[in-house]
């Protein structure tokens, strides 16, 4: 009996209530004419027939399925479910099922007791020396970019050859309806290696004294269907040195970005079978950092590409692997709770600083409010951070490509509640996918007696990639503010101030424009669109106190909330270039 032959036949024979139960349905008719062995095995197949079929665009397992990491995926998969019928409540989400979603858990860490008395962060007195520190984030690196290709591609990576495994023919420019631009160019596209040498001699020429530079992962282009762990690597290695080259006596420290992730944010913790370990991406990363990491700190990096670092007398970097908490990363819907132990070894770094009266500063990527950041380890860690409040005086992050802030609460679902913290999320180097690239120099209290290592101040730099484009020959940086104080009307870097503006925002339209434009280094005359209604303004303001993922913080928001929406691609793997390499193996065909 052919069952088949159409979808059609399905929904004929079954007078089923709900897509939920035509799912079922189909699991039903296949695990009968193939048997549960067959099924089992083409379990990847059905995936992509459900995603399919059901149209299902806004699920992660469904972006990502259908690609060359399907072996991955088919690991989890079968790690996860226990029944057949478990796959619809995965892939639609909407209580089909009796599948519980893994990425929805909330679970606890121990965080210590003994919390010292809160001591409230203050405006840093002038008179005593201070650091400049380069902050740089989201690289995005397209060694590929090519000018005069299509800028309006179809696929979630443009200004480059769309199939590299066939030559440039040379009338390709007459079909382009947006030619990329010999410096960049704002939507699907990423840095050109020239953007970035530009962006670097122009730093070492300008910015006088530097004494360290974070950069908060994210090195390599959003060709995700093409990562392989010799190009990762080579990426690492070569952007490692070309950094180096321009800073040669000057520290770097560097955070894992989802993008260092092999399939995209993917990091299998070591509970996964050996085959898929990042072993190979630490050790790189361990070998192009010599001389920036310590040598006691390598062992921990090449195992969950975390390390510390005591850079001052009283002030220690800690690089934290925050993938880990990563919602894209398939590997934790088996196990999310604390993966290869970096959280753990964050609370016993900071109670080790604590203990010797030292502060820290925190480079990472992904921020908790994120929509690729799971609750449940946004939350843990934001509990980590609030019990070592006192010690924690600067966290840098990126992966928003936004310039942004985020406050942090005594109580996290209460905006009421004291202000104790301040995240940094700085502007990224590549322009996709609404920016113009950017980069940010903190000032911060320096090495004297009593030192409270906070941030006093931070300028920013940006590339006007219309101006630069028609001008190619006499490009140039510009500051897009000497003084983030100045601009935003603070006394100081404090978790009061920046409370308070968000406070100012709700009325003050200048200073929220002021806020929106820089965020995107643009303005309605570089094709930026104003935000000009409450509900767009209540979304951003909103967003800078949502560390994590709760309504709770943006309860007098009246009159209704859009969230920021950049416009760019989903970057899953439904890129590909034959019919054969989407329907799977032949065996298992529907």
């Amino acid at each position: 009996m052919q069952f088949w032959s159409s979808f059609e036949f399905i929904q004929g024979a079954v007078a089923a209530t709900s897509e939920c139960e035509e799912c079922k349905t189909i699991v039903d008719l296949l695990q009968f004419e193939w048997g549960e062995k067959k099924t089992e095995e083409c379990v990847m197949e059905i995936a992509v027939f459900i995603c399919e079929t059901f149209h299902i665009e806004d699920n992660d397992v469904c972006n990502f399925i259908i690609s060359d990491f399907s072996d991955e995926f088919m690991y989890v998969i079968s790690k996860i479910l226990v029944t057949p019928h478990q796959l619809c409540g995965l892939l639609m989400k909407n209580n089909c099922g009796d599948f519980v979603d893994p990425l929805a858990t909330i679970w606890n860490m121990t965080i210590p007791g003994n919390q010292p008395a809160y001591v409230p962060k203050q405006i840093v007195p002038a008179g005593n020396p201070t650091l400049r520190a380069l902050h740089l984030t989201d690289l995005h690196v397209d060694m590929f970019y090519t000018p005069g290709m299509e800028a309006q591609c179809d696929t979630p990576q443009c200004c480059r050859p769309q199939d590299m495994n066939v030559e440039i023919v040379e009338n390709y420019q007459s079909a382009v309806k947006e030619p990329a631009g010999p410096w960049g160019n704002v939507g699907s596209c990423d840095t050109p290696y020239w953007l970035l040498t530009n962006m670097l001699q122009h730093i070492a020429n300008t910015a006088g004294q530097l004494d360290y530079v974070m950069v908060s992962g994210d090195l390599v282009s959003h060709t995700v269907w093409a990562y392989t762990p010799e190009t990762h690597s080579f990426m690492v290695r070569n952007l490692s040195d070309t950094i180096r080259s321009y800073f040669p006596n000057t520290p770097v420290y560097f955070a894992v970005g989802n993008h260092e992730g092999v399939p995209v944010d993917n990091i299998a913790p070591h509970f996964t079978p050996k085959k898929y370990h990042m072993d190979w991406l630490y050790k790189t990363m361990s070998d192009s950092w010599k001389g920036w990491i310590p040598a006691d700190q390598e062992k921990t990096l090449e195992y969950n590409g975390c390390y510390m670092k005591k850079i001052y007398d009283g002030l220690r970097m800690i690089s934290l692997n925050n993938v880990y908490g990563d919602r894209i990363n398939f590997w934790l819907y088996i196990n999310q709770t604390d993966p290869d132990g970096t959280l753990q070894w964050l609370i016993n770094q900071l109670q080790d600083a604590e203990n010797a009266g030292d502060k820290v500063h925190i480079v990472a990527h992904i921020p908790g409010s994120d929509s690729e950041a799971l609750e449940g380890y946004a939350l843990n860690y934001y509990k980590i951070i609030n019990r070592f409040t006192n010690t924690v005086v600067g966290q840098f992050f990126g992966h928003t490509h936004s310039e942004q802030f985020y406050m942090m609460y005594s109580n996290p679902d209460d905006y009421k509640s004291t202000p104790n913290n301040v995240v940094y999320s700085a502007p990224s180097v590549t322009p996709y996918s609404d920016f113009f690239p950017a980069y940010r120099i903190y000032t911060i209290d320096g090495v004297h007696s009593g030192s409270t290592y906070q941030v006093i101040d931070y300028e920013e730099w940006y590339f006007n990639l219309t101006s630069n484009n028609a001008n190619p020959t006499n490009v140039k940086w510009e500051q897009l503010y000497k003084s983030a104080n100045a601009e935003y009307g603070l006394k100081g870097q404090t978790p009061d101030e920046y409370n308070q503006m968000i406070e100012r925002m709700k009325t003050d339209d200048d200073l929220f424009n002021r806020y929106y434009e820089n965020r995107y280094r643009r303005t309605i005359y570089d094709g930026r669109a104003p935000c000009s209604d409450q509900q767009c303004r209540n979304g951003y303001l909103c967003d800078a106190r949502q560390f994590h993922q709760t309504n709770q913080l943006c309860t007098d928001l009246e009159g209704g909330m859009v969230k920021p929406k950049d416009s760019k691609k989903k970057y899953s793997a439904r890129f590909v270039t034959s019919q054969e390499k989407r329907r799977g193996k032949e065996e298992c065909k529907i």
